[in-house]
C-alpha cells in the first residue's frame, strides 16, 4: 500500500499557521520582555565551526512536486493565456519544488534580468533573451527582477502587469513571501491564482523523516509556523545541542539596532544579496558600518555569505522574524 501523501496546495487565503505551543509562548514573550528592558544577560557566542547539514534543501521534493501538479493539471491544460503564482515563504522549498515540476513537464525557467536591464527598464531586451518560442515558462524568484531603489524597482512596476494581462504567455511566477508582501504594499496589486503549500503538520514532518513523538511534533510545527525547512532546521540544531557542545538556535545581540534591522529586512526583501547592491538599497549606511553588521551577525550565525551573497542561515530566520516585529516592520504572512 503506497504511503499517503500529506503533501498540499492552497489557495494563500487559507493558510493558518499551526498553534504554537503555551509553553513556547510564554518562553518568548518573557524572552521579549527581558530585552525590550536591556536584562537579557545571555550574550551570543560564535557560531558553530561544524555547519549544520543543509537537509531543509534536500528533503525528497516529488510527492510535493506531484501535489503541486494535482492542483494546477487543469489550469496547466487550459489555452487560456493566464499567469499563476506560488508564494515561498523562507528555507520552504517551494523554488526548488516549482523548478523540479518545470523540469519535469518542460516549462521553460526564465533567467532574471541583469542589473543594468532592471535599472534601465530593458522588458523587451530581457524577453528576447528567453527564447520561448511561445512555450510555457517558469519565474522561480521574482525576488531577482527587482532591487529595492528608485530606479531598480520600475522594471518589476513594468513587468507585473504584462504578466497580468497575458503579454508574455503562460507561466508560474514563484515569489518569496516577504517580498510578494513588500511588493503587495508597493504596488498595490491584486494577484489572481495565488497558492502556498500548506502548513507542515506532524503527518508531513514524519513523511520527510522526522520521527518524534506527537507531542513535540506538533510543538515543532508551531515554531516553524508551518514551515517544512525550518521545522527541519530546528529540528537539526536541537539534535546538535543534546549530543554535541551546541548553544542551539543563534540570538541577536542587544547591541542590534537600526542599522541591524535595515539590514536584515533587506536580505529578506531581496533573498539575499551581495555586498555592493546591498549598499545600493542602503545607501545611508556607511559601508564600514555595513561590513561590521554582516561580520558579526555572520559570526553569530544568523547571516552567512555563499559568493558574494548575504542571506539569512534557516538557524537564525525566527530570532530575525521577532525582531522585525517588535521593530514595527512589514511581515510577511507565514
Amino acid at each position: 500500500m503506497a504511503e499517503e501523501n500529506h503533501w498540499q496546495l492552497i489557495a494563500v487565503e487559507e493558510f493558518q499557521c499551526p498553534t504554537l505551543a503555551s509553553s513556547t509562548r510564554l518562553h518568548l514573550w518573557w524572552h521579549r520582555v527581558l530585552r525590550t528592558l536591556g536584562l537579557n544577560s545571555a550574550v551570543p557566542s560564535e557560531a558553530s565551526t561544524e555547519s549544520l547539514p543543509e537537509e531543509h534543501q534536500e528533503f525528497a521534493r516529488a510527492p510535493a512536486v506531484a501535489a503541486l501538479y494535482q492542483e494546477l493539471a487543469t489550469w496547466m491544460q487550459e489555452p487560456e493565456v493566464s499567469v499563476s503564482f506560488l508564494l515561498d515563504p523562507p528555507f520552504s522549498g517551494s523554488a526548488a519544488i516549482a523548478r523540479d515540476w518545470a523540469k519535469q513537464y518542460q516549462w521553460l525557467q526564465l533567467t532574471p534580468p541583469s542589473t543594468a536591464q532592471m535599472t534601465h527598464l530593458a522588458i523587451d531586451e530581457w524577453w528576447q533573451q528567453q527564447a520561448t518560442h511561445h512555450a510555457p515558462w517558469l519565474i522561480d524568484d521574482l525576488a531577482r527582477y527587482l532591487l529595492r531603489t528608485v530606479d531598480g524597482l520600475a522594471f518589476i512596476r513594468a513587468l507585473l502587469p504584462m504578466l497580468l494581462q497575458g503579454d508574455l504567455g503562460k507561466g508560474l511566477v514563484v515569489c518569496d513571501s516577504w517580498t510578494f508582501s513588500f511588493l503587495r504594499n508597493a504596488c498595490s496589486l491584486s494577484l489572481p491564482r495565488l497558492y502556498c503549500f500548506a502548513p507542515a503538520k506532524s503527518p508531513l514532518l514524519q513523511q520527510v523523516g522526522i520521527n518524534a513523538s506527537d507531542r513535540h511534533l506538533e510543538r515543532l510545527a508551531g515554531q516553524a509556523r508551518g514551515n517544512l525547512g525550518l521545522a527541519l532546521a530546528i529540528w537539526q540544531t536541537q539534535s546538535q545541542t543534546e549530543s554535541k557542545q551546541s548553544n542551539g538556535l543563534p540570538t541577536l545581540p542587544l547591541t542590534a539596532n537600526d542599522t541591524t534591522a535595515f539590514i536584515l529586512y533587506a536580505l529578506l526583501v531581496h533573498r539575499g544579496l551581495t555586498g555592493s547592491h546591498l549598499q545600493q538599497v542602503l545607501p545611508n549606511v556607511a559601508a564600514e558600518q555595513l561590513n561590521m553588521q554582516l561580520l558579526t551577525l555572520a559570526q553569530i550565525g544568523i547571516v552567512e555569505r555563499q559568493q558574494q551573497w548575504w542571506q539569512l542561515q534557516a538557524q537564525g530566520y525566527l530570532a530575525v522574524r521577532e525582531f522585525l516585529s517588535a521593530r514595527g516592520y512589514l511581515m510577511d504572512n507565514f
